[in-house]
């Protein structure tokens, strides 16, 4: 059975999440993102991107997203945390083998 895994890497801590659906470990990786940047609201997303249309931050709207729209997401979200070297996630398909 396949199963998507979140895994990150925050200031030399490591953390995973299993996932069903690529669609939920995407959305989880967007939602670590966004705490990691301290994004809570549209301001604070147009302030971190200096543009009045910045990636979606809204969990009901994220939500909604396709698995493209959603990679289109975490990329851009992602983009902001590179000059950091402290953050660092991944989303992995693999399989439970019993």
């Amino acid at each position: 059975m396949p199963i998507w895994v979140f895994m990150v890497r925050y200031d030399g801590e490591m953390a995973c999440s299993t996932h069903l659906t690529e669609k939920g470990a995407i959305i989880a990786a967007i939602s670590d993102v966004l705490e990691y940047l301290g994004v809570e609201s549209l301001e604070g997303a147009k302030n971190l991107f200096g543009c009045d249309e910045p990636p979606e931050w809204d969990y009901e709207k994220i939500r909604k997203m396709n698995r493209d729209q959603l990679y289109g997401a975490i990329g851009a979200w992602s983009e902001k945390t590179s000059a950091h070297h402290i953050y660092d996630g991944e989303i992995v398909k693999t399989a439970v083998v019993g």
